[in-house]
């Protein structure tokens, strides 16, 4: 039957209908695959950050094995409680004071700190300063990777000192 039907056309007719098929199998495997690279792309162009920050966290693991090893617990650090101020004054410090979004006392003995828009590595590196200087560990974490922005985050913490929050 299409044997038939294909005989029947004259050779210009053929030639076209080739050229149409090639033309839709193309726009076929052109509307699979770009998908498929625009994705690729966009995972290549994370890839620096993502370097950036692994380089970051292979320098600092053998400070966390000793941390840990610590028991997390700085023998510098009082007993106090923490208080906004002490957050504050760290996040001076830190450069991180212009990211902070809301910083409020959260019950007896702890600090709630929301970024609204901040940069991974520099906020670990905070967290670690300010444990160290004061003693404070997170108690409450929630941290959103911002779409399109590599190595940023929006973060909601709840802070508090050993035995407090």
């Amino acid at each position: 039957m299409i044997e038939t039907w294909w005989r029947e056309r004259s050779s210009r007719e053929r030639a076209i209908l080739i050229g149409g098929g090639v033309a839709l199998l193309l726009v076929v495997i052109y509307l699979i695959m770009e998908p498929r690279i625009e994705e690729r792309h966009r995972l290549a162009a994370d890839i620096p950050q993502l370097q950036e920050d692994l380089a970051w966290m292979q320098r600092h693991v053998q400070e966390a094995k000793q941390l840990r090893a610590q028991g997390g617990k700085d023998t510098e650090t009082d007993a106090g409680d923490l208080t906004p101020a002490v957050v504050e004054e760290s996040l001076r410090r830190g450069g991180l004071a212009d990211a902070v979004d809301d910083l409020r006392p959260a019950g007896d003995r702890g600090v709630e700190v929301a970024f609204r828009k901040v940069r991974f590595p520099k906020l670990a590196q905070w967290l670690h300063n300010l444990e160290a200087s004061s003693g404070a560990r997170v108690h409450k974490a929630r941290i959103e990777r911002l779409d399109g922005n590599k190595g940023v985050v929006k973060a909601d913490l709840t802070l508090g000192r050993e035995g407090g929050q």
